[in-house]
This record gives structure tokens, sequence and C-alpha cells, in this order.
């Protein structure tokens, strides 16, 4: 792509991205005086020492005092095997930890506030080795690698936001001494088709028990191709009171994602081959499928609302310590034997999928039915759902006395669900209700430096889900590896699972189902090694698929009755020589039907920089690629936004190259990146990423993240 190209102006977005300017800095200034007076509030302690249930796989908490908020250290990560914390570290001014959805337990977790590869983690690309997306930050995508998909959800239009969207679960919940609050900013791209993001987190405790907080998400990206806009406004109000006796988490999460659609680029050549074109052509010139004419005239809306509460009650006893406090009494610590747990969980989404440009819309599906052909203005597709979910538990605690070598948790879960989806009638919709309830367990042993080990299921014991499946557990232990301590994992899963209601039933304009399909199985085996002192992991994986649901050619959802069977090696290795370094995540993977299953059959993401100091300052210089084989990539449908079967272009074989400069000062860190450089010296340029759906064309990016902890 020339330069020419990559710097086009078009005209201003139409609604609904009107006063983005006002609403801005309205918001900006509104963020900086709550940070402000944040710095102002006094708190006296942390919480008291409590039991933190660690998992076998996840990292120990961060040592985040504040002159090590932001560090060097490699975000992927190699320290997994150290000692599980046993309790919240009161000598530490913040603690982070994430928590189970299902039981709330508390997993200790790293904030990001690391330096290398923090560009990289500001868009699509970094949320995998290999990912899939429209091109354009903020759209749909889909990981390239098949063992990070997770399972369909109930609510499938939000799959593909699976990088952006938040939840109880991956939501890193904190205790803080000090007032602290994180503001970052990005940008990139001309005025006219800029991308920008801003994210602001503000958090305080209210005394030693109980923290409250917010955290703000605002992405707004124009897109460099016509009707390619993406907006998405996303909070999350958080507390959390921890004493010995009780432990509550509250979580509530606002968001709303709206997407242009152009069904991608009409002829490919515009973008492989540039000189094609005339000499004042720009990226907004290259005709599209739908948009044409005009900015942003087909879009996709997704809507939802979700509330979770998490309460424990500590049952235990008083056990006496060697400490004494300054009138020389002995000091006592409380040790829990058991928890009562409850956990309430309400979701609720909408997805609209409308137009301004009926005609374009009905050119694009003229192969399919029109089944709302009678009803009047235009596009209008809608469908909505809600859940709410109540889990009662109880659970044995590890480590209260020296027989009780693990954690035993029994839970029962009952979930009710209600569908909502067009018919012929306008002014009627269709309503389903259905209930499942759900039996299981958990235990889990994750303290200890011989052997860990962590295995969980559920039942389904009644309703929509009776007889499904869900079994899974991770085993690890240490060993010597020269001279130092590496880890091996063994992990495996059986599932069996009921299609969701969306992949048997579904009613829009163009796309109508009512399918039959049996229970998906899965069985999955594999295992890691992981070698600290070399940077080095190493893992492998074969899962068996029975009665695998895609979407096919047609974008219609279908079953194949037979068994597929994935195979995957990745190897994440890491390499420094002074102040070179040359970080790698290879992935090689094989697909036993790939007209099912079609995988890349090798993916990599390589980075090679040096980092050097001056003064207080930190510069990592270097650049970045990512790689994957030719394979026919899944199309995008835009009216259902899921990824469909296609065997009429391949993707791949063209390297994704980005130069940058990442920088750290104090708790300040700040990038300058040079966005798809490749595209000035690799030719053809066939930087896409789906087919007929290129990514941006050489842009210069800017990023700066800056943690105020006082």
């Amino acid at each position: 792509m020339t330069q020419r190209i990559s710097n086009g102006v078009a005209g201003r977005p139409r609604q609904p991205f009107e006063n983005r300017k006002r609403w801005m800095l309205t918001l900006f200034v509104f963020c900086l005086a709550v940070i402000t007076y944040s710095q102002e509030i006094s708190v006296q302690d942390s919480v008291p020492v409590l039991p933190v249930l660690t998992d076998s796989i996840q990292a120990p908490v961060a040592d985040t005092e504040v002159a090590d908020t932001d560090s060097t250290a490699r975000i992927r990560d190699f320290t997994h095997l150290e000692a599980p914390a046993a309790a919240i570290d009161t000598t530490r001014k913040i603690n982070y930890w994430q928590l189970t959805e299902r039981t709330g337990e508390m997993v200790p977790a790293h904030p990001d506030t690391f330096l290398t590869d923090y560009f990289h983690r500001t868009h699509a690309e970094g949320a995998g080795v290999a990912v899939a997306y429209l091109g354009n930050l903020g759209l749909p995508m889909e990981s390239r690698v098949f063992f990070e998909r997770a399972d369909r959800s109930q609510f499938m239009f939000n799959d593909g936001f699976y990088a952006y969207m938040k939840s109880p679960g991956t939501f890193n919940f904190i205790n803080t001494k000090i007032p602290h609050s994180n503001v970052a900013y990005q940008r990139a791209g001309s005025r006219q088709l800029m991308e920008e993001r801003l994210r602001a987190l503000l958090t305080t405790n209210i005394g030693k028990k109980l923290n409250l907080g917010i955290d703000l998400d605002y992405l707004y990206a124009r897109g460099y191709y016509q009707s390619q806009s993406a907006k998405h406004l996303e909070w999350v109000l958080f507390g959390s009171y921890l004493s010995d006796r009780h432990r509550v988490h509250l979580y509530i999460n606002p968001a709303d994602y709206t997407n242009a659609e152009n069904g991608g680029v009409v002829n490919d050549n515009d973008i492989s081959h540039p000189t094609s074109q005339g000499s004042n052509t720009t990226t907004r010139d290259i005709p599209t499928h739908l948009g044409v004419g005009s900015q942003n005239s087909t879009w996709n809306r997704l809507r939802g609302n979700r509330a979770w509460l998490n309460y424990h009650y500590n049952l235990g006893f008083e056990r006496k310590t060697e400490l004494v406090n300054e009138e020389g009494d002995t000091l006592t610590r409380f040790i829990p034997v058991s928890s009562v747990i409850y956990t309430f969980d309400y979701r609720n989404n909408q997805k609209s999928f409308y137009t301004n440009d009926s005609s374009s819309v009905a050119q694009y599906y003229a192969g399919n039915t029109d089944f709302f052909a009678d009803r009047r203005g235009g596009v209008r597709d809608s469908t909505s759902w809600w859940s709410l979910s109540n889990t009662f538990a109880l659970s044995l605690r590890e480590g209260f006395s020296h027989w009780a070598k693990f954690d035993l948790t029994a839970f029962l879960t009952h979930d009710i669900r209600s569908f909502t989806m067009m018919t012929a009638d306008p002014l009627i919709d269709e309503e389903k209700t259905l209930n499942a309830t759900f039996l299981g367990g958990e235990l889990a042993k994750r303290g200890g430096k011989i052997l860990r080990y962590h295995a969980q299921g559920s039942f389904g014991v009644l309703g929509e889900n009776l007889g499904d499946l869900n079994l899974s557990g991770t085993v690890e232990t240490r060993i010597p590896v020269w001279g130092d301590t590496a880890s091996i994992q063994a992990n495996a899963s059986i599932k069996n699972l009921e299609p969701t209601w969306y992949e048997k039933h579904y009613r829009s304009r163009y796309f109508w189902w009512d399918n039959d399909f049996g229970k998906v199985r899965r069985l999955y085996v594999g295992g890691a090694i992981n070698i600290p002192h070399t940077q080095t992991r190493f893992s492998l994986g074969i899962e068996n698929v029975s009665n695998y649901i895609y979407f096919d050619k047609t974008g219609l959802p279908a079953q194949y009755n037979g068994s597929v069977q994935v195979m995957a090696a990745r190897l994440d290795q890491n390499f420094q020589w002074k102040a070179l370094h040359w970080d790698n995540q290879i992935v090689y993977q094989k697909s036993g039907k790939p007209e099912i299953i079609p995988l890349p059959d090798l993916a990599a993401c390589s980075s090679v920089y040096i980092q050097f100091p001056i003064t207080v300052l930190t510069i990592q210089l270097g650049a970045n690629a990512h790689y994957w084989t030719k394979y026919y990539a899944p199309s995008y449908e835009p009216a259902i936004q899921q990824f469909k079967l296609q065997d009429e272009l391949q993707v791949g074989h063209y390297p994704l190259v980005s130069a940058f400069v990442n920088c750290h000062l104090k708790q300040t860190r700040f990038f300058v990146e040079y966005y798809n450089a490749g595209a000035r010296f690799i030719s053809p340029t066939n930087y896409f990423s789906l087919p007929h759906y290129p990514v941006n064309p050489t842009i210069l990016k800017l990023g700066l993240s800056v943690d105020f902890i006082n």
C-alpha cells in the first residue's frame, strides 16, 4: 500500500458517532478530577491476613511496590512455579486477584504493568499468537489457534469480542493501602480516520476491609475503509469487603458495542496492487460490498449488562501466633475451616442489525430467502436474552490442619434463561424460557512445592442441560533441571455439552434455522513443561471432537456427525544477549478435517529489540512480526456476526511487520509504533486478515499509560 492510499481523507462519520470531541474532553476532565481527589484520601492499612486460593496454572501475587509498578519484565509468564501466597500480604501496598465465576475463589493475579510488548497489547494482534479479525480495532475476531478458542457462549454474538469484553473471572480486583489510579490513552491515524482508546481505573480503600473502584474503557476507531467504524463504551463498578468471617465481591458491568459493516472490499487487487488505482485514490475510496456511497450505513449493535455478587461466610477458629502487640499480648490469627458460599449472576444482552441502505444489503443477500419481506422499514433484525443464575456451595479449606491437604467444594447451580426472537408480526416477539440445574464439585491442592492439582466438574441434573458433563483437571509437579527448578503439567478434560439455544434456533431477515443437534462431545489430553530460568515453555495437546458445530458456507449452523482430531504443539522461547532480546511464540497445529476446522499449519509471533537505559528512562527499540501459513480462513457473515467456512480464497504467508519504540519512565509507559511497516518493502501487499478484509495500512500509533500511586 502506498502512502497516498494510507493517508486518505474522507467525510465526517455520521451517527451514532456524533459529538465525539466534546464527550471525550468531558470524560477525560472528569477522570483527572477524580484522580486528583483520590490522592487526598488516606487509608490506615490493608486487610487482615486471609487465606488466598491460588490456581496451579496461575502466577503468584505480583510484587507491586510503587517502585516496581511498571516493570521491564516480559508479560509472558515464566514465574508461576513460585510457591503460592498463603495470604494477602499486608506489607505490599497493592494486591491484585481474580475470582472463579461460580464460587468466587480468589486467584492472585498480575496487573498489566509490563513494558515489554505494551504497544502490542493495545491492538487486535495482541490478543494471541495469530488472530483473524476484520482489520480495524474493536471489530469481531477469532483466534487462528484452535486451543485458544472457548466453547460457544449462550449469547454467541458476544463471542467475536472476547478480547474486549470483561467478566468477573478475568477482572482484577484490588486492595490498596494507598489510592490508586491509572489512565491509558492510545491513538493512530489522521483526524478523519483516527483510532482512539481511553481506559481509566480509579480505586481506593475505605478503611482496612472495604475497597471500591470504577474501570472505564472507551474505544472509537473510525476505520481506514468505508463503513468500518467501531465504538465501545464499557464500565465496571467493582468493590470488595474482606474480613475474617465475611468476604464479599461485587461486579457491575454495563457495555455498549457498535460497529459498522462493509462486507469486505469488492476487489482485493485494490489492496495487493494499489498502483492499478487512480492517483487520487484513498483507502476510503476502495469499493466495499456494504456502505456504498456513505461512510457508515449498515450496523451491528450489542448492548448488555451484568450484575455479579459473591459472598463467603467462613467458619473457623483462632490460633495463637508467635507475634505480640505493644502491650505484650500474644496475637491470634483466624484459621478458616470451611465456607458457605453464594453467587448471584444476572446477565442480559440485545443484538441489533440494521441499515440505512436496504438496497445494498438486499443485493448482498440476494441468494438468501427474505423471511420478513412484508415488513416495512428495511432491515431491522433484533434478538435478546437474559439469564439469572444462583449458586450455593460448601467448601472445606486446605491447610487448617496437618491432615487437610486439599480444598474440597461442592456446589449446586440453578440457571434461568429467556430468549426473544422476531416473528412475522413486527408487534409480536417469540419468547422461550429454559431452566437448567447443575451439580458439581472441585478438588484442589494449591499449596506445596512437590505436587499441586486442581480438578473440577459439573453435571446437568435437570432441565435444558440434562446429561451435560464438564470435567477438567490439572496436575503439576517440580523437577530439577540444570541446577534449577522446572515444572511439568498434565491436563485433561471431558465434555458432553448441549448445543446452545442460538445454535438450534434463530430468526432474522435473511437467516432462519431450527436444528435438532446432538450433544457435542470433546476429549482433550495435553501437557506442558516450563523452565523459568531459560525462559522456555513447551506444550502439546490433542483433542477429539464429535458432533462439532460450525457455520457452513451459507452462514447456517451445521453439525458434523463424525469425529475431528486436532493436534497442536506450542513453543514460547525468549533469548537475551546483553542488550539484545529476541522473544518468540510458535504454534504448529494440524486439523484432521480442514474442510470442517480450517487451521494454519504454522502460526508465529516474533519480536526483536534492544533494551537500554538513559538515566531513569528505559527504552526498547525494535520490530515484531506475525506470520501464519496459507489456509482457507473462515469468512465473516455480517448479519449474524459469525465466522463461516469458505474454500475459494486462501489467506496467509504474509508477515505483518511493525517497528516500535517502547519506553518506561518511573510510573509511565509510552510507545511509538509504525504499524504494518512491511507494506513499504514487501510486495504484493497481501495484508489480509480474513478473505476480503485487509488490516489497516501503514500508520503511526502512539500510546501512554500513567499510574498515579501516592
